[in-house]
Protein backbone atom coordinates (compact mmCIF):
# COMPACT_ATOMS: atom_id res chain seq x y z
CA UNK A 1 0.00 0.00 0.00
CA UNK A 2 2.90 2.38 0.72
CA UNK A 3 4.22 1.80 -2.80
CA UNK A 4 0.83 2.68 -4.26
CA UNK A 5 0.60 5.86 -2.18
CA UNK A 6 4.11 6.88 -3.17
CA UNK A 7 3.34 6.34 -6.85
CA UNK A 8 0.09 8.29 -6.50
CA UNK A 9 1.95 11.22 -4.91
CA UNK A 10 4.46 11.33 -7.75
CA UNK A 11 1.73 11.15 -10.41
CA UNK A 12 -0.06 14.07 -8.76
CA UNK A 13 3.21 16.02 -8.55
CA UNK A 14 3.89 15.49 -12.25
CA UNK A 15 0.43 16.75 -13.14
CA UNK A 16 0.63 19.73 -10.77
CA UNK A 17 4.12 20.92 -11.65
CA UNK A 18 4.24 20.18 -15.36
CA UNK A 19 0.54 20.53 -16.26
CA UNK A 20 0.59 17.06 -17.86
CA UNK A 21 -2.98 15.81 -18.00
CA UNK A 22 -4.33 12.55 -16.61
CA UNK A 23 -3.55 9.79 -17.13
CA UNK A 24 0.20 10.16 -16.70
CA UNK A 25 1.95 7.61 -18.92
CA UNK A 26 5.00 5.67 -17.76
CA UNK A 27 7.54 3.10 -18.82
CA UNK A 28 8.79 0.64 -16.21
CA UNK A 29 12.47 -0.28 -16.11
CA UNK A 30 12.66 -3.56 -14.22
CA UNK A 31 9.64 -5.76 -13.50
CA UNK A 32 10.81 -7.26 -10.22
CA UNK A 33 8.96 -6.88 -6.94
CA UNK A 34 9.23 -3.09 -6.73
CA UNK A 35 8.47 -2.48 -10.38
CA UNK A 36 5.33 -4.59 -10.14
CA UNK A 37 4.27 -2.87 -6.92
CA UNK A 38 4.52 0.66 -8.28
CA UNK A 39 2.92 -0.27 -11.59
CA UNK A 40 -0.03 -1.73 -9.71
CA UNK A 41 -1.26 1.82 -9.15
CA UNK A 42 -2.12 1.88 -12.86
CA UNK A 43 -4.41 -1.11 -12.31
CA UNK A 44 -6.01 0.45 -9.23
CA UNK A 45 -6.45 3.90 -10.83
CA UNK A 46 -6.12 3.74 -14.60
CA UNK A 47 -7.57 7.24 -14.90
CA UNK A 48 -4.40 8.65 -13.29
CA UNK A 49 -1.62 6.34 -14.48
CA UNK A 50 -1.17 4.17 -17.54
CA UNK A 51 1.82 1.87 -18.12
CA UNK A 52 2.76 1.99 -21.81
CA UNK A 53 6.22 0.42 -21.93
CA UNK A 54 8.50 -2.09 -20.18
CA UNK A 55 12.16 -3.07 -20.12
CA UNK A 56 12.83 -6.35 -18.29
CA UNK A 57 15.54 -8.94 -19.06
CA UNK A 58 13.81 -11.95 -17.45
CA UNK A 59 11.37 -13.42 -19.95
CA UNK A 60 8.84 -14.83 -17.47
CA UNK A 61 8.60 -11.53 -15.61
CA UNK A 62 8.37 -9.62 -18.86
CA UNK A 63 5.55 -11.78 -20.20
CA UNK A 64 3.53 -11.63 -16.97
CA UNK A 65 3.90 -7.84 -16.74
CA UNK A 66 2.95 -7.29 -20.36
CA UNK A 67 -0.16 -9.40 -19.93
CA UNK A 68 -1.28 -7.57 -16.79
CA UNK A 69 -0.73 -4.07 -18.18
CA UNK A 70 -1.50 -4.76 -21.83
CA UNK A 71 1.82 -3.32 -22.99
CA UNK A 72 2.22 -3.39 -26.76
CA UNK A 73 4.96 -5.53 -28.33
CA UNK A 74 6.44 -2.39 -29.90
CA UNK A 75 7.15 -0.97 -26.43
CA UNK A 76 8.32 -4.19 -24.75
CA UNK A 77 12.09 -4.51 -24.37
CA UNK A 78 14.66 -6.67 -22.63
CA UNK A 79 17.00 -3.78 -21.73
CA UNK A 80 16.54 -0.15 -20.70
CA UNK A 81 19.01 0.94 -23.38
CA UNK A 82 16.43 -0.02 -26.01
CA UNK A 83 14.02 2.47 -24.45
CA UNK A 84 16.71 5.15 -24.38
CA UNK A 85 17.54 4.52 -28.03
CA UNK A 86 14.19 5.81 -29.24
CA UNK A 87 12.29 9.09 -28.82
CA UNK A 88 10.38 9.58 -25.57
CA UNK A 89 7.23 7.46 -25.45
CA UNK A 90 5.83 8.40 -22.01
CA UNK A 91 5.70 11.15 -19.44
CA UNK A 92 7.68 9.28 -16.79
CA UNK A 93 10.04 6.38 -16.19
CA UNK A 94 9.69 4.14 -13.13
CA UNK A 95 13.22 2.79 -12.56
CA UNK A 96 13.32 -0.26 -10.31
CA UNK A 97 16.52 -2.00 -11.34
CA UNK A 98 19.05 -3.33 -8.80
CA UNK A 99 20.78 -0.66 -6.69
CA UNK A 100 24.02 -0.55 -8.68
CA UNK A 101 22.08 -0.22 -11.95
CA UNK A 102 20.26 3.03 -11.20
CA UNK A 103 22.57 5.68 -12.56
CA UNK A 104 22.77 4.86 -16.27
CA UNK A 105 19.04 4.47 -17.03
CA UNK A 106 18.16 7.46 -14.83
CA UNK A 107 20.66 9.76 -16.55
CA UNK A 108 19.79 8.51 -20.04
CA UNK A 109 16.02 8.74 -19.63
CA UNK A 110 16.14 12.11 -17.86
CA UNK A 111 18.08 13.43 -20.86
CA UNK A 112 15.14 12.38 -23.06
CA UNK A 113 12.68 14.31 -20.91
CA UNK A 114 11.24 11.53 -18.77
CA UNK A 115 10.28 12.43 -15.21
CA UNK A 116 11.98 9.91 -12.96
CA UNK A 117 10.51 7.78 -10.16
CA UNK A 118 13.57 5.99 -8.78
CA UNK A 119 13.61 3.08 -6.35
CA UNK A 120 15.68 3.56 -3.21
CA UNK A 121 18.55 3.77 -2.59
CA UNK A 122 19.07 6.48 -5.17
CA UNK A 123 22.45 5.00 -6.15
CA UNK A 124 25.41 3.26 -4.52
CA UNK A 125 28.00 6.07 -4.69
CA UNK A 126 27.84 9.82 -4.07
CA UNK A 127 29.13 10.39 -7.61
CA UNK A 128 26.25 8.41 -9.12
CA UNK A 129 23.73 10.34 -7.01
CA UNK A 130 25.21 13.64 -8.14
CA UNK A 131 25.12 12.54 -11.79
CA UNK A 132 21.42 11.66 -11.53
CA UNK A 133 20.55 14.98 -9.90
CA UNK A 134 22.59 16.91 -12.45
CA UNK A 135 20.86 15.19 -15.37
CA UNK A 136 17.38 15.86 -13.97
CA UNK A 137 18.20 19.50 -13.24
CA UNK A 138 19.78 20.02 -16.66
CA UNK A 139 16.77 18.66 -18.52
CA UNK A 140 14.12 20.12 -16.20
CA UNK A 141 12.46 16.88 -15.12
CA UNK A 142 11.13 15.81 -11.75
CA UNK A 143 13.09 13.30 -9.68
CA UNK A 144 11.43 11.34 -6.86
CA UNK A 145 13.15 8.63 -4.80
CA UNK A 146 10.86 5.96 -3.38
CA UNK A 147 11.21 6.42 0.37
CA UNK A 148 7.80 4.87 0.79
CA UNK A 149 7.76 4.73 4.61
CA UNK A 150 6.84 8.41 4.60
CA UNK A 151 3.41 7.20 3.52
CA UNK A 152 2.87 4.89 6.48
CA UNK A 153 -0.06 6.47 8.40
CA UNK A 154 1.76 6.24 11.73
CA UNK A 155 4.83 7.98 10.29
CA UNK A 156 2.69 10.69 8.72
CA UNK A 157 0.95 11.27 12.04
CA UNK A 158 4.31 11.54 13.79
CA UNK A 159 5.41 14.19 11.28
CA UNK A 160 2.16 16.09 11.85
CA UNK A 161 2.58 16.05 15.64
CA UNK A 162 6.21 17.15 15.49
CA UNK A 163 5.46 19.99 13.07
CA UNK A 164 2.51 21.24 15.11
CA UNK A 165 4.54 21.48 18.31
CA UNK A 166 1.99 19.32 20.13
CA UNK A 167 4.84 17.26 21.60
CA UNK A 168 6.96 20.27 22.49
CA UNK A 169 10.45 20.93 21.15
CA UNK A 170 12.14 17.94 19.60
CA UNK A 171 15.24 16.96 21.56
CA UNK A 172 16.05 13.37 20.59
CA UNK A 173 14.78 10.54 18.41
CA UNK A 174 15.49 6.92 19.29
CA UNK A 175 14.66 4.71 16.34
CA UNK A 176 15.33 1.06 15.49
CA UNK A 177 15.01 -0.76 12.17
CA UNK A 178 13.65 -4.19 13.18
CA UNK A 179 14.65 -6.20 10.11
CA UNK A 180 12.86 -9.54 10.38
CA UNK A 181 15.14 -12.58 10.71
CA UNK A 182 13.55 -14.14 7.62
CA UNK A 183 14.06 -10.96 5.58
CA UNK A 184 17.65 -10.54 6.68
CA UNK A 185 18.51 -14.17 5.94
CA UNK A 186 16.71 -14.16 2.60
CA UNK A 187 17.87 -10.82 1.25
CA UNK A 188 21.07 -9.81 3.05
CA UNK A 189 22.75 -13.16 3.67
CA UNK A 190 21.75 -15.21 0.63
CA UNK A 191 19.96 -12.77 -1.66
CA UNK A 192 20.70 -9.89 -4.01
CA UNK A 193 22.28 -7.79 -1.23
CA UNK A 194 24.51 -10.50 0.27
CA UNK A 195 27.78 -9.11 -1.12
CA UNK A 196 28.47 -5.40 -0.89
CA UNK A 197 30.61 -5.39 -4.04
CA UNK A 198 27.59 -6.56 -6.06
CA UNK A 199 25.11 -4.14 -4.54
CA UNK A 200 25.43 -1.91 -1.47
CA UNK A 201 25.95 -2.16 2.28
CA UNK A 202 22.99 -2.86 4.58
CA UNK A 203 22.74 0.67 5.99
CA UNK A 204 22.26 2.01 2.48
CA UNK A 205 20.23 -0.85 1.02
CA UNK A 206 17.77 -1.24 3.88
CA UNK A 207 18.19 1.51 6.46
CA UNK A 208 18.12 4.41 4.01
CA UNK A 209 14.40 4.31 4.82
CA UNK A 210 15.22 5.06 8.44
CA UNK A 211 17.78 7.75 7.66
CA UNK A 212 15.17 9.42 5.46
CA UNK A 213 12.53 9.22 8.21
CA UNK A 214 14.88 10.75 10.79
CA UNK A 215 15.71 13.68 8.53
CA UNK A 216 12.04 14.15 7.58
CA UNK A 217 10.79 14.07 11.16
CA UNK A 218 13.56 16.37 12.38
CA UNK A 219 12.96 18.81 9.54
CA UNK A 220 16.63 19.72 9.18
CA UNK A 221 19.83 18.54 7.54
CA UNK A 222 22.24 16.15 9.24
CA UNK A 223 25.39 17.78 10.60
CA UNK A 224 27.38 14.83 11.93
CA UNK A 225 27.18 11.02 11.74
CA UNK A 226 28.78 8.31 13.86
CA UNK A 227 28.43 4.56 13.45
CA UNK A 228 29.44 1.33 15.10
CA UNK A 229 28.74 -2.34 14.48
CA UNK A 230 30.19 -5.74 13.70
CA UNK A 231 29.39 -9.01 11.99
CA UNK A 232 28.92 -11.69 14.64
CA UNK A 233 26.69 -14.53 13.44
CA UNK A 234 26.52 -14.55 9.66
CA UNK A 235 30.16 -15.50 9.21
CA UNK A 236 31.73 -18.25 7.12
CA UNK A 237 32.46 -20.42 10.17
CA UNK A 238 28.77 -20.42 11.13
Amino acid sequence: IFSLLCCCAVVLAICTVTMVGFPVTAVVIGAGNRGRNYAEFAVRDSARLRIVGLAEPVQTRREAFVERHKVSPELTFSCWSEVAARPRVADAAIITTQDQLHRDPAVALASLGYHILLEKPMAVTPEDCEAIVAACEKHGVLLAVCHVLRYLPANMKMKELLQSGALGQLQCIQHMEPVGHWHFAHSYVRGNWAVEARSSFSLLAKCCHDVDLLAWWAGCRCVEVSSCGSLTHFRREN
